[in-house]
């Protein structure tokens, strides 16, 4: 079995995680937009991993685009994100990305945090937000949270949602060396 692994990271995070992943079946990796879509034919399964943003997993749209001609293929996707993994927030980015009415496997994972890495716009979208919320006496608390984030990055990295999708992995490899 041929795996593929496709990703989008902002801060490395998801970047990681898809470069662990392919390590472990000996997948191929490559971020989302300088795959040559030509080649799919040769994979039996792809991996997509994206970072969120206000609940939208980046690249989701551009991938699922591609979903016909992975149809027949094992399709399993996982986000990176800062919120917390719980099947209330998993819902919440099941429906929000329409993934329901796709036949993937989906997985939630923990991600990091560090405003060093981040890039235009997205600096500029908390750098506005800062200044929005100064403005705002109830946002005071939030305030000094994303003033912290700024200064000390969070590291996170979610080993035991690895280790669940690299199992999946193996057990679909093992059904199809049996076809």
């Amino acid at each position: 079995m041929r795996t593929l692994v496709l990703y989008t990271s902002a801060v490395g995070s998801t970047k990681k995680y898809a470069e662990d992943i392919a390590s472990s079946v000996n997948g191929d990796v490559f971020p989302l937009k300088k795959f040559k879509w030509k080649n799919l034919p040769s994979y039996d399964t792809v991996v997509y991993g994206g970072w969120v943003m206000g609940s939208k997993i980046q690249g989701i749209d551009d991938f699922l685009s591609h979903y016909d001609e992975m149809e027949k293929k094992n399709v399993l996707i996982f986000s990176c994100g800062m919120g917390f993994v719980s099947p209330e927030a998993r819902d919440n980015l099941i429906t929000t990305n329409v993934l329901d009415i796709y036949h993937v496997r989906f997985y939630q994972l923990r991600g990091s945090f560090d405003y060093s890495k981040l890039r235009f716009p997205y600096n500029l979208l908390i750098n506005t937000s800062m200044k929005a919320m100064k403005n705002d006496p109830e946002t005071a608390a939030q305030l000094g949270a994303i003033e912290e984030l700024k200064k000390n990055p969070l590291e996170f990295y979610d080993q035991q949602g690895i280790d669940k999708i690299i199992g999946v992995l193996h057990r679909l490899s093992a059904v199809e060396a049996t076809k």
